[in-house]
């Protein structure tokens, strides 16, 4: 996915979860994506906030943020919860302040992002702009009761910035004898049959049933994003 792509679903959500580190202890509060460009997302902070100081203390930020909505709308024919098709979007990154000087040099350039942060530096002097220049993350669809489509879960994983990725999903090894023992129990359609057995991470949901099905011990765990 690119930038642009990225950033287009964050405006669908609209305001996202940032989460950073004081120390060993994560801090969550929301806030708003305002733009993009090649280099990465930008968003604001003030220099008076615990946000600001733990930014410039390590860069550490993830983003987390869901659409249309995380509520139930009642239950399935099986007795748990309903939700409509949607997705959740979450980032793992460094951020970087950006200068005064680069905003001032971008929007006189014309840059819509960096306009808009002078216009609102006028009003808060104490705003300052952060670009979350590296990362990586991942947009997890769903559809659970698969009305859209044949299969629940459909995930793309991504990084920019030199960041790298682990494909998503749990992984079947050579140790695999073809039994089937998790095509048969997975619900989610990401087991394909063969000599071995693959595990399509794209559907996959991580759920751990595969791995206890399997009477060879031949499935991995997924691996951190």
């Amino acid at each position: 996915m690119t930038l642009k792509e990225i950033h287009e679903r964050i405006r669908e959500i609209g305001c996202l979860t940032f989460t950073t580190l004081d120390g060993g202890t994560p801090h969550s509060r929301i806030a708003h994506v305002c733009g993009c460009d090649e280099r990465g997302l930008y968003f604001l902070n003030m220099s008076v906030k615990p946000f600001y100081r733990q930014l410039k203390a390590n860069g550490k930020v993830a983003l987390c943020g869901i659409f249309p909505s995380g509520r139930p709308t009642g239950k399935n024919p099986v007795g748990q919860p309903a939700f409509e098709p949607g997705y959740t979007l979450r980032i793992t990154g460094e951020a970087e302040e950006v200068p005064l000087a680069e905003i001032e040099a971008g929007a006189a350039a014309g840059d819509a992002t960096f306009r808009y942060v002078l216009e609102d530096h006028a009003r808060y002097p104490d705003i300052r702009l952060f670009r979350l220049h590296r990362g990586k993350g991942e947009i997890y669809d769903y559809d659970f009761e698969m009305e859209r489509r044949d299969h629940k879960l459909l995930r793309t994983r991504f990084s920019f910035g030199g960041e790298t990725h682990e494909e998503p999903g749990c992984r079947i090894t050579d140790a695999c004898v073809a039994c089937g023992a998790c095509a048969e129990i997975c619900t989610f359609k990401a087991v394909v049959p063969g000599e071995p057995y693959r595990i399509d991470g794209a559907r996959c949901d991580e759920c751990g049933s595969c791995i206890l099905a399997c009477p060879e011990g031949a499935i991995e765990p997924p691996r951190t994003i």
